[in-house]
């Protein structure tokens, strides 16, 4: 394979350049646009409250406070609980309001208010005097002719103000509508440059990851088909070469290994497991020719048939022409041939139950796993047990699985002889028991799930086991 090049190019670079370039080409633009525009918001704002404040202001000196001397010049209010000094001091308050943020124009119209509004001061305290010495009333509605004189004059400045705001309005109006514009544009540029720089970083990702990840693809998939010779070509990118290299010599380590020592490995295993399978029973035929002697000298005939053809049965299902699966119909026929053969020679200290559900008869299941289980249960459970004891044998459906279970209410084993048991069934050093070992090992290999132990002292021990549904294949007439 050809060593990376320095000019190689790094394809995160490119990625950064390529999103800095997208982000300040839709941020900044739209950042000074977006802030110039708030700011025209916020004056046309400003220019709105301060023509609404102008109007208040005009009511106020059109009608409120004219209508509120009026009730003093007439008695209907006495002058000292009247409010109209009350109304020349929110009066100063809105001309104060307004002057703060009024152009140079503006405050002459507003100056010119403010004066005014001294006069009207100056007046109405010339009312207060009048009226404490009594002065006629003619002279009284004499000084309201003047305050209402000074008030129109007062809402005519106010009303040259807020034409002149309005002006102002206008062409903030102008300049927002015009920034609008110009932002509509402005975002269409950026969106337009965005989209144009995502369209070149994409070209150059696809052509120079896209392609490489495409290559890898492929040379993955002749490996899965057996081509051990697929290699990749150095890639355009720094970091894909890595990636590339690490495939080539994956390839060339599976080329080695897969074919020989995992293929090896796999035979052995399988040749390992059959070989323990194969240890499981021998002193149990021993023992059962011994029996079928021994019934022979005692005369027992219908006892020495009987055990001899389940003893017959036993060893065709077993061998059962060197397959791996059969029935479970001929795993239940296995099963309770060697419990007749056992029954023999235990019968005084066993009885035992077989209730396996008629509708899994024909499905297909792993052979000899249920007859190392009762033998265990017999020989470590019952056997050391006091009295007679009871072995239960079930299997159900559930869902897609079939669940098997071996229950004896034997001596059972305490929670420390049970972790020690769990450990042996895990070695894979030999040692231990083969048994329980063989079973778990079988399970696993072909896709089953593990033995599940439960036990308690006195109480008994329970081993369960499941494996998939399969069907038995149908049968071809010859």
């Amino acid at each position: 394979m050809k060593p990376l090049h320095k000019t190689a190019g790094s394809i995160r670079l490119l990625l950064q350049r390529s999103y800095t370039a997208i982000l300040l080409s839709l941020t900044i633009p739209l950042a000074v646009t977006l802030v110039l525009l708030l700011v025209f918001v916020h004056q046309y704002n400003g220019v709105i409250a301060r023509i609404s404040c102008a109007a208040d202001a005009q009511q106020l000196l059109e009608q409120t406070l004219p209508g509120e001397i009026w009730d003093v010049i007439s008695g209907r209010t006495d002058f000292a609980n009247g409010t109209q000094y009350a109304l020349l001091s929110q009066l100063d308050g809105m001309l104060a309001e307004m002057q703060q943020t009024s152009s140079e124009e503006q405050q002459t119209y507003l100056n010119a208010a403010v004066r005014a509004v001294d006069t009207l001061y100056a007046y109405i305290d010339a009312l207060g005097e009048q009226t404490a010495n009594g002065a006629a009333v003619s002279r009284n509605e004499s000084l309201y002719q003047e305050i209402t004189s000074v008030t129109g004059l007062t809402a005519d400045m106010l009303d040259q103000y807020s034409v002149s705001a309005i002006s102002q309005m206008a062409a903030l109006n102008r300049r927002i509508s015009g920034l609008t514009l110009l932002l509509a544009a402005v975002t269409l540029l950026a969106v337009v440059s965005a989209a144009g720089a995502a369209v070149r970083t994409y070209r150059h990702v696809e052509h120079a990851i896209h392609g490489p990840i495409l290559r890898m693809e492929r040379m993955a998939s002749r490996i899965a088909k057996g081509d051990w010779n697929a290699r990749l070509p150095a890639p355009a990118v720094a970091e894909l070469y890595p990636l590339a290299a690490d495939l080539n010599r994956m390839a060339e380590q599976l080329e080695r290994l897969i074919e020989g020592q995992i293929e090896q490995e796999k035979t052995l295993k399988k040749a390992e497991l059959r070989a323990l399978q194969a240890q499981i029973t021998p002193h149990f035929v021993y023992n059962t020719l011994e029996t079928i002697i021994w019934l022979a000298e005692e005369e027992n005939t219908r006892a020495v048939v009987d055990v001899t053809m389940a003893f017959t049965d036993f060893l065709r299902i077993s061998l059962s022409g060197g397959q791996d699966f059969i029935s479970v119909e001929k795993e239940e026929q296995h099963v309770r041939s060697y419990l007749l053969i056992q029954s023999v020679r235990y019968g005084s200290i066993m009885r035992y139950t077989i209730d396996i559900d008629p509708a899994l008869a024909d499905k297909r299941m792993l052979k000899l796993m249920l007859q190392p289980l009762v033998e265990n249960a017999i020989y470590h459970g019952i056997k050391n047990k006091r009295g007679r004891g009871l072995l239960r044998i079930t299997g159900r459906q559930e869902n897609d699985w079939m669940v098997f279970t071996v229950a004896d209410d034997g001596i059972g084993m305490s929670s420390k002889e049970l972790h020690a048991l769990r450990e042996r069934m895990e070695r894979t050093d030999g040692t231990g028991g083969y048994g329980l070992r063989n079973i778990t090992q079988r399970l696993r290999l072909y896709g089953g799930r593990g033995l599940d132990i439960q036990s308690e002292p006195n109480r008994g021990t329970t081993v369960r086991f499941a494996l998939p549904c399969i069907p038995e294949p149908e049968r071809k007439d010859h």
